[in-house]
């Protein structure tokens, strides 16, 4: 995964593929959790902003969907970092992305 960009308030789910270099991962019956953080590497997790729960829209391409509520998403812009940790199916987790979660001001409210 790249950089993830969205509005302040948008509740569309940040949705993606999960690869380890660039190879598309199978993901039948993993689970997913997106993190928000202001700092890349926190010493804890007492300053998310939030975490999400992500699921698989086609696990055989690997892509995956987080959805996010209202309050999630009514965040103040900014520039943040995000993980996506994958859990397989034996409980083995692994972080499949790192990088910017940036949120944009936006105009309606």
């Amino acid at each position: 995964m790249t950089a993830i960009t969205r509005y302040r308030g948008d509740t569309a789910p940040d949705t993606g593929y999960a690869a380890i270099d660039g190879v598309a991962l199978n993901v039948t019956g993993c689970s997913f959790k997106l993190t928000v953080d202001p700092e890349k590497a926190p010493a804890s997790a007492a300053n998310n902003l939030f975490s999400l729960s992500g699921e698989a829209v086609d696990p055989l391409t690997g892509k995956i969907k987080f959805p996010i509520t209202d309050m999630q998403a009514d965040q103040t812009p900014g520039k943040y970092w995000y993980d996506i940790q994958m859990i397989d199916g034996a409980g083995l987790k692994r972080t499949i992305a790192l990088d910017r979660y940036i949120i944009l001001q936006d105009i309606t409210k």
